[in-house]
């Protein structure tokens, strides 16, 4: 079982970065597998490959959402997310 460090519309940074963004989703991908090395029988499982979406406005104002590592990411105070 995979234990997430953060949920959506928490308040987050880079690892010794300053920008300011907020998760919007886990990146969820599907994982094919075959039982008993039977090809005509695929078993499709979804699982969590440890990246976060970020979204953040930059300095052209514009919204931007990318991925990041989970890892690579560290919680915001709500006292510095409403800076």
């Amino acid at each position: 079982m995979v234990t997430l460090k953060f949920v959506r519309d928490d308040w987050v940074k880079e690892k010794n970065g300053s920008r300011l963004m907020q998760i919007d989703e886990y990146q969820i991908v599907e994982i094919v597998t075959f039982e008993n090395g039977n090809l005509s029988m695929p078993v499709v499982k979804r699982a969590y490959n440890g990246k976060v979406w970020c979204t953040w406005i930059n300095e052209n104002k514009a919204v931007v959402t990318q991925p990041f590592w989970e890892t690579d990411l560290e919680a915001v105070s709500q006292r510095s997310a409403r800076v």
